[in-house]
């Protein structure tokens, strides 16, 4: 299946809900569980009246497995991320969950969940721990020490500072793995869907091209590719590699779907949109997806 499904979220409250923020995040990795990469914003750290300091963070599934399985907790199957919201109380080592983010694969929220509504207390050793001794200290609420406990550094990486050490691990060993035999699309897929996933887009795209060597017609990595081009700007890239994928599988509601967005939203051609868009309702007319490309048909089509 492939890795992405465009999203639109345009600025009438009535499509899409309220902007994810206001700012442009900073995600600074925390730790890894077994199940997800988490991050947390540094720019939504702040002290609120009440004293306590609230904090976003991220939580990425680290495989398919681990996305599929949260998919079907949050009973979303677009499932691709989640942010969760906390206040977190320096002095009493307690936190309040009061929201969740569930995100799509271009960081659209798909929907927001409420939290909970009373303070728990913070597990040694669990992530919100360590969030904690973040944040903590840096703004001196509850905390007596002069001196602030130095944050780890970050590995440091040609592609990316702020990549975990399973990340580089798995990027070097598929680099490998293209080495040792070149002719492998599948090496070369795996590395371009790890730099998707650490949001490298110029290196997925390269990494995708040599898998497209191999196997030119093969839709998903298509897609992905495309997806790769539309996010660096090379929209003209990014539909072609939407409308081939089409071309080869007509009924690949994926590429009709970014078609149209990129078509809409991005090259201002609505009247072609709106082809794609019937097209993509020919095929299918249940679920969230059909109810958006159905909502941007009556908003455009007039």
């Amino acid at each position: 299946m492939p890795r992405f499904l465009l999203q639109l979220c345009i600025a009438t409250v009535f499509l899409c809900g309220f902007p994810l923020a206001l700012h442009a995040a900073q995600w600074q990795v925390l730790n890894n569980t077994s199940r997800y990469k988490v991050a947390y914003d540094e720019q939504s750290v702040r002290l609120i009246p009440s004293g306590q300091v609230e904090i976003v963070l991220r939580f990425i599934p680290r495989g398919k497995a681990e996305r599929k399985s949260a998919a079907l907790v949050y009973k979303e199957k677009r499932y691709h991320s989640h942010r969760e919201h906390y206040q977190i109380n320096c002095s009493g080592q307690t936190a309040q969950l009061t929201a969740i983010d569930i995100l799509s694969a271009l960081n659209t929220r798909l929907k927001s969940l409420r939290g909970n509504t009373e303070q728990e207390a913070i597990l040694p050793g669990s992530t919100l721990d360590n969030a904690a001794q973040r944040i903590c200290p840096v703004l001196d609420v509850g905390n007596d020490e002069s001196d602030e406990p130095e944050l780890p550094e970050e590995p440091d990486t040609p592609e990316d500072p702020h990549l975990s050490s399973d990340q580089l691990q798995q990027i070097e060993m598929l680099k490998k793995e293209t080495t040792s035999n070149s002719l492998s699309a599948e090496s070369w897929r795996n590395l371009g869907n790890v730099y998707f996933d650490t949001n490298q887009p110029e290196l997925a795209i390269n990494a995708y091209e040599k898998a497209l060597s191999l196997l030119p017609d093969d839709i998903d990595i298509l897609n992905d590719q495309g997806t790769m081009y539309r996010q660096i700007g090379d929209y003209t890239h990014a539909l072609a590699n939407f409308e081939k994928a089409h071309s080869i599988s007509p009924q690949n509601l994926d590429s009709l779907y970014n078609s149209g967005y990129v078509l809409a939203f991005d090259l201002n051609n609505i009247p072609k949109a709106l082809i794609m868009w019937r097209r993509y309702l020919e095929l299918e007319v249940e679920g969230d997806v059909a109810l958006q490309v159905q909502t941007f048909i009556d908003q455009y089509g007039k």
